[in-house]
């Protein structure tokens, strides 16, 4: 179900772009190119389970009725094993690095492509400023260069498709990305990552709007 999810609204946000006039068709090309490598794995691991659950194999059927539930008790009583297994059967452990899609600028422990990691901000979870179906361009300041606001042209193009948020570069936010100097990012309506920069001039961020919501060339 949750695969199923994920590959909804990976192809959901792409298609409404095109069918706004935002973006070129060329964009539904990336759903193929960030999710069809988790699919071919997910088939390959459905059919080792479905073997070992199914499997007529007098070996097997042993060993999934009297030795498998101790080891998977087991197992799952390890916080180091729950800490692997949950996101790889959440999905939220799946990252988009190597597509089209992803631009990292900078030294950080979280990539372009990579799930919006999970922190709070004023004790609340930072998934709460981002609830609507839309980019999200997050800068976060150091208390020293605070950055500049987002230029005045770039909230009239975007205004229905971006919103913007200005947060403090907290220490928890800091350790997670490993930086402690101003940075910004631009969330895809799936909460993936787009793009991550030290430069907090919104230059980087336009071009990479510019890049991904260029218009369609209109048809004679």
């Amino acid at each position: 179900m949750n695969t199923g999810i994920q590959d909804g609204y990976n192809l959901a946000w792409k298609m409404a772009l095109v069918l706004k006039g935002k973006a070129d068709e060329k964009i539904l090309e990336t759903y193929n190119e960030e999710r069809l490598e988790n699919a071919e794995n997910l088939l390959k691991t459905t059919d080792r389970f479905f073997n070992l659950v199914a499997s007529p194999d007098a070996f097997l059927a042993y060993f999934r009725t009297h030795i498998f539930p101790y080891i998977a008790g087991v197992a799952f009583s390890i916080d180091a094993v729950k800490k692997f297994v949950f996101p790889r059967i959440s999905q939220i452990g799946i990252n988009y690095r190597h597509s089209s899609l992803s631009e990292t600028d900078g030294n950080f422990s979280v990539k372009a492509g990579d799930r919006m990691p999970y922190f709070k901000v004023e004790n609340a979870s930072i998934y709460d400023r981002l609830r609507e179906p839309k980019f999200h361009l997050l800068t976060f300041f150091d208390g020293q260069n605070k950055p500049q606001k987002p230029a005045e042209e770039l909230r009239n193009n975007y205004f229905d498709l971006v919103d913007f948020h200005e947060l403090p570069l907290y220490p928890n936010i800091a350790e997670i990305f490993g930086t402690e100097k101003s940075f910004s990012i631009l969330l895809r309506p799936d909460n993936y990552i787009g793009t991550i920069s030290s430069d907090v001039s919104f230059e980087r961020v336009e071009n990479y709007i510019n890049l991904v919501f260029s218009k369609a060339e209109t048809q004679p």
